[in-house]
């Protein structure tokens, strides 16, 4: 636009110097020599100038305006990051407690399973036990130790192919190394070939309630004769009336020494002259 109106005003020009030179004013006189030549090539500059500033300062103006939206994304960015961490914070601790208190439902419910496989109830005891292997892992030690006893309880209950087969299991893939040793121990024994004795070769042995029955009142009775002829011997000896002398001929032990200290002492003192006596005679 600024260069359409330099040509229109050079074109202006020119025509008012043709006029001027038609006229006669002369090449180098009149009032036309005294103007100065308007510079344009000057102007162009000062404006490309102008232009070029302008657009640095529009440049600066962008970079600032960059700078503060990349501050303020990265305290954004910050806090999403801050409130992600305590999120699952909470999550992790809300899965922690869940497992705590599965845990302590399989440890109550291996518990009844003991107690009920101690009381002969093996039905309940392998509910119970397979209850608990529900929630524990199978791999871990204590899972290892809740399949041990759910093989015994599987033997107990009859189960006898499904007792070989997890003893087999728990020697072949449990990560334990005690699981595995004590699985494989279980299984031998009940695995060994069993010894066939000949009626021969077995002792019988009595039962030791009717022979001390036997015995007891075998004893009773003839103590009981024995009391019944010494009364009766002694009945026929001494009168009927009370008669000092077979009172002193029937012993009786005194009783209440063991409470009387001067008997102990007198005894204690008599064994001591009894010994001296006898070591001085050496």
């Amino acid at each position: 636009m600024v260069v359409a109106r330099g040509k229109a005003n050079s074109e202006r020009n020119g025509v008012d110097f043709d006029s001027d030179e038609e006229n006669g004013n002369g090449g180098g006189g009149g009032g036309g020599g005294d103007q100065e030549p308007f510079d344009w090539e000057k102007e162009m500059r000062k404006r490309v100038k102008e232009i070029e500033e302008r657009r640095e300062l529009v440049k600066k103006a962008e970079e600032l305006q960059n700078r503060i939206f990349d501050d303020n994304s990265q305290e954004e960015k910050e806090e999403s990051e801050e409130e992600k961490k305590e999120r699952v914070r909470k999550e992790l601790e809300k899965v922690a407690m869940e497992q705590a208190e599965r845990r302590k439902t399989a440890e109550l419910m291996f518990e009844l399973g003991q107690k009920a496989y101690g009381k002969g109830m093996y039905g309940r005891a392998i509910e119970f036990l397979e209850a608990s292997l529900t929630i524990i892992p199978r791999s871990t030690l204590f899972g290892g130790e809740i399949q041990i006893w759910l093989a015994m309880a599987y033997e107990a209950n009859n189960r006898h192919a499904d007792c070989i087969a997890l003893y087999k299991q728990l020697e072949m893939k449990h990560p334990s190394i005690s699981i595995r040793r004590q699985a494989a121990n279980l299984r031998y024994i009940l695995q060994a070939p069993k010894l066939k004795i000949s009626q021969e070769e077995m002792v019988t042995i009595p039962l030791i309630g009717s022979t001390y029955d036997s015995y007891a009142a075998s004893w009773s009775d003839k103590h009981k004769d024995k009391d019944q002829e010494r009364s009766w011997t002694t009945s026929n000896q001494l009168p009927s009336s009370r008669d000092f002398m077979g009172d002193f001929l029937v012993w009786r032990p005194p009783t209440g020494l063991e409470k009387n200290r001067a008997f102990w002492f007198a005894l204690a003192l008599w064994m001591g002259l009894v010994g001296v006596a006898l070591f001085l005679q050496r």
